[in-house]
């Protein structure tokens, strides 16, 4: 249980700081350049986001144990299950993201491949705490 709740902390923080790196370094200048800055808050609600990401990385430890990978090793096993998440969870989400607000469709290009790469480093966190555990 105290391992469950470790990786899902650790995976949190790391999709956080690298939703961080990506909104606040890498796509800044894309962002001010194409969202209108009317559909952003001032200041973003990080303590909000962060128990996102914690619900998220949750939900990923809580498919890790139930998942029927148990050949892989556990670092492969846990970048399938944060790929899988980055797609299950991005796609509906953008969808509706995308068609309610004035989002540009060319961040659907930059959005996914991020995902992949930010939910895959958190499912690789949590393969790397969990290990070679049991199955429930």
């Amino acid at each position: 249980m105290t391992r469950n709740i470790a990786s899902a902390i650790l995976s949190a923080i790391v999709m956080f700081c690298l939703a961080g790196l990506f909104n606040g370094v890498l796509a800044k200048e894309f962002i001010q350049t194409h969202v209108n800055a009317s559909m952003l808050r001032e200041t973003p609600n990080l303590a909000l986001i962060f128990i996102g990401y914690l619900l998220l990385a949750t939900l990923m430890v809580l498919a890790y144990r139930k998942a029927t990978l148990p050949v892989l090793a556990p670092m492969k096993r846990g970048l399938t299950v944060g790929l899988a998440f980055a797609v299950i969870w991005l796609v509906p989400y953008s969808l509706v993201l995308f068609s309610v607000y004035r989002f540009p469709y060319e961040a659907l290009a930059i959005d996914l491949p991020w995902a992949l790469v930010e939910q895959g480093l958190g499912g690789l966190v949590i393969g790397l705490m969990q290990g070679k555990r049991a199955y429930a």
